[in-house]
């Protein structure tokens, strides 16, 4: 029987390197297909993934800063081309449903007779239930400054991953993350680089909020292009905090949920 299961378009930073695209994430399950955040090019990367980008459900945009979202036009543009007739749905931060719908409108790709609606629309207050599908959705606030961002949990029959985004290590993304069986959390640098953001997590940081949270497994992304060749360094640091599996997130490669 098919189960929820997600795939990473991209796991790197804000800058992407020759070998990691920017952080984005598919998952996949009965009824629904939803992309949360949506950078690189992401009509080439579900191809690469072997999934027909018309087949999305839903889009969900955590927050508005560049490497999330400003893929956007360019896969709406993507499925005007590829033949989409159903509307698409797009979810963000309350205060970034205008913005977004500005630059979706600058691209002329909104708004039109031509082709299938495109709806903007606020993610459910916090600890809100969104549906898509089958597949179950929570919001929760995260910590990232003072940039609104959410973290997210997705759950279908008694399975769940939660998703941080970008935060520093949050009270909020450990309770969302209770009783879960992944927990997806950034990792942007070593513990040792923590001065160089207030706003970003360590991959110690990630540990200790999946060791809080009593997760089955953590998965390690949104990693500066300058720790690429130090992954396994990455890897240690976090399980000297949290002792059960740990790795960092591979492209275009599924995963069960």
């Amino acid at each position: 029987m098919a189960g929820l299961r997600f795939a990473f378009l991209g796991t790197s930073a804000a800058l992407p390197s020759a070998h990691r695209d920017t952080t984005s994430v598919l998952f996949d399950a009965p009824g629904s297909t939803v992309l949360v955040d949506c950078g690189g090019s992401p009509v080439q990367r579900l191809r690469r993934l072997g999934v027909d980008p018309c087949a999305l459900t839903r889009v969900l945009i955590t927050h508005l800063h560049a490497d999330h979202a400003y893929g956007l036009p360019s896969l709406v543009q993507g499925l005007v081309l590829l033949g989409r007739r159903e509307p698409l749905e797009i979810r963000c931060c309350p205060e970034h449903v205008a913005p977004l719908r500005a630059l979706l409108e600058i691209f002329g790709l909104i708004g039109r007779e031509d082709h299938f609606a495109v709806t903007l629309a606020p993610m459910p207050p916090v600890l809100g239930a969104g549906g898509a599908g089958g597949l179950a959705l929570r919001m929760v606030p995260n910590d990232h400054g003072r940039m609104p961002n959410y973290a997210l949990r997705l759950e279908w029959a008694g399975r769940a991953v939660v998703y941080s985004s970008d935060t520093r290590p949050s009270e909020a993304v450990t309770d969302l993350a209770r009783g879960s069986q992944t927990l997806i959390h950034e990792a942007t640098f070593p513990d040792r680089d923590i001065g160089r953001s207030g706003t970003h997590s360590s991959a110690a940081d990630a540990g200790r909020v999946a060791a809080r949270a009593g997760v089955d497994r953590l998965i390690l992304t949104h990693v500066a292009a300058e720790y690429h060749d130090a992954l396994p360094d990455l890897v240690e640091e976090a399980r000297r905090e949290f002792a059960g599996p740990v790795e960092v997130a591979r492209e275009l490669v599924w995963y069960a949920g």
